[in-house]
């Protein structure tokens, strides 16, 4: 190639990174110069990079970004950088009282809304685009709505090859959105035929299946795995993937059955509140000790033997793992809309409290390899092994 290939991966989110580092790790391993940008979520300190990311791309010496700490001019921007690093290196310090870092990071959050988001992609455009360079912008999607990202893309969109990975697997029927061509990604790698039809405005479409749940990422991240989530015993341990009120159709009933869960002797309940309206929340003394903030999802399904959803895509580490899965339908205000409705076995389908407590007692950990989850299987691996079909498609872009 006459000219040096660059691959720049902008993350607002870890549901974003989550999905783009895989393409980071292989990118890397093609000898392909990566760069990650951490992008809103992560400048207004609404959430920090997962450590388990942060080591692999460390110890791969792929490089990272914060946006955050951009040089601009101007009084708003220099005082915002300058608070950044200050909030960041108090939240750090577990001797520092939390009602003060609380209200660090919502100063962050009120400042940020005044940043010109245009000159900081003009900033980020100077710094790490070259003319001479091939680049390539790796994306979960474009959303318009982005203050930084929208103007970012807008301004590369025929300068650079704009790849869209995804946010999730697309698992549930969507109204599809009539986009701009203007404002619309190249290229776009999809998990299935279902979200082809969903993006079909995009004009290059590549079914590659999804490879942030491919056995090879998962074995990536294991490597890099040294975190404790169950004491060894003889309880069965269950993980609940939570979502916010727009997505739980009875909040009250949802608490409930927490509450009635954790009173249950023969099991360790383990529940993840959704980073959307429950990060924040403070949830009742009663699940103070299976509330979990902390714990990365991959680490907390592999550590798990039953994973209960009702809307959260990230079951699909459990797909992965081979974990036994039930579905909430009680709970989802989106039961009718699944892909996966038709071919889904009764028995993984919970209808009301009584089922999950016979479904948890049933449970033998023993039976766990001859788990059918095929219908979930086909969302993410329709066409064989993703990461030999996105290798295959990506070298075929950067030859």
């Amino acid at each position: 190639m006459s000219k040096k290939i660059k691959a720049i991966f902008y993350a607002y989110s870890n549901n974003a990174l989550d999905h783009l580092a895989p393409y980071v790790f292989l990118c890397n391993e093609k000898k392909i110069d990566c760069v990650v940008f951490y992008g809103e979520d992560f400048i207004k300190h609404k959430l920090k990079p997962k450590q388990n990311l942060e080591k692999i791309f460390f110890k791969n010496n792929i490089k990272t970004f914060d946006i955050s700490q951009i040089k601009l001019k101007g009084f708003v921007h220099n005082f915002y950088t300058l608070l950044w690093l200050l909030t960041k290196v108090l939240d750090e310090n577990s001797l520092v009282p939390i009602f003060l870092r609380m209200k660090l990071k919502g100063l962050c959050n009120k400042i940020y809304n005044c940043l010109d988001g245009h000159m900081i992609a003009n900033k980020l455009i100077s710094k790490f685009y070259n003319d001479d360079e091939k680049v390539f912008v790796f994306i979960d999607v474009w959303s318009e709505k982005k203050k930084i990202q929208n103007p970012f893309l807008s301004r590369l969109k025929n300068r650079s090859k704009i790849i869209a990975v995804g946010h999730d697997v697309y698992h549930f029927h969507k109204t599809a959105k009539i986009k701009n061509d203007n404002l619309s990604e190249d290229i776009a790698f999809l998990s299935n035929k279902w979200e082809l039809i969903y993006k079909q405005h995009i004009k290059s479409n590549k079914i590659n299946g999804n490879l942030r749940y491919s056995r090879r990422w998962i074995e990536i991240l294991d490597k890099y795995d040294s975190d404790k989530f169950y004491h060894e015993d003889k309880k069965k341990n269950v993980l609940i993937l939570t979502h916010n009120q727009n997505w739980t159709s009875d909040w009250k009933r949802m608490f409930n059955l927490f509450n009635h869960l954790a009173k249950k002797k023969n099991i360790n309940l383990k529940i993840l509140p959704h980073i959307r309206g429950m990060s924040n929340l403070k949830p009742p003394k009663e699940l103070k000790s299976a509330w979990d903030k902390i714990t990365p999802l991959d680490v907390a399904i592999k550590k798990s033997d039953i994973v209960i959803f009702w809307v959260s895509s990230g079951f699909f580490d459990a797909v992965v793992r081979n974990k036994k899965i039930l579905y909430l339908k009680f709970l989802s205000t989106i039961d009718e809309k699944f892909v996966w409705k038709e071919s889904i076995l009764s028995k993984n389908i919970i209808k009301n409290e009584t089922e999950l407590d016979d479904a948890l007692d049933n449970f033998n950990r023993q039976n766990q390899n001859n788990l059918e989850n095929s219908c979930f299987e086909k969302l993410i691996w329709p066409n064989g092994d993703p990461w030999e079909n996105t290798s295959k498609i990506l070298d075929t872009f950067f030859l």
